[in-house]
């Protein structure tokens, strides 16, 4: 009997069982009170009882013991996992040639992009940096002067 009513629809009718309300059921699971008689109507027509009481007491009296065991969180053996997940290094011919997005960046100075691990010390970031920002300043500039000078032209 059990096996035709959906989890629902049990837990509705132990909670009636319980003595609880369509109200009380309905705050306890997160429904509405016009939902909760919804799937008590349909559980009541499905093991053919005259009313809700009457199908609550008949479902606690011929409850079975839960098929399955419920759900435990048990974390794994991390380093288990790890050594089983973690691939084996690729050797220098094994690693993909970089993207071709990347080379024009490097010819004009540009670090490569990506966040790509480095093994510059804190003076060649500083370098790094301030060829970048010297770039962006002439970029802006010269920017600036073709616009003012579009913008003479066509004034």
């Amino acid at each position: 009997m059990n096996a035709e009513l959906t989890d629902v629809q049990v837990n509705c009718l132990r909670l009636v069982a319980d003595g609880y309300t369509s109200k009380e059921i309905a705050k306890q699971l997160g429904l509405t009170p016009m939902t909760v008689d919804q799937y008590l109507q349909r559980a009541k027509k499905t093991m053919g009882a005259p009313d809700r009481r009457t199908a609550a007491r008949w479902l606690v009296e011929n409850a079975q013991p839960a098929a399955f065991k419920p759900f435990e969180l048990k974390s794994p053996d991390i380093a288990a996992v790890a050594v089983a997940v973690t691939p084996l290094a690729a050797s220098e011919g094994d690693k993909p040639a970089p993207p071709a997005t990347d080379q024009w960046q490097t010819r004009i100075g540009f670090p490569p992009l990506g966040g790509i691990r480095t093994t510059l010390d804190d003076g060649q970031k500083t370098q790094a940096i301030l060829r970048i920002a010297g770039l962006s300043l002439i970029y802006t500039t010269a920017f600036a002067l073709v616009l003012g000078g579009a913008l003479k032209a066509f004034s």
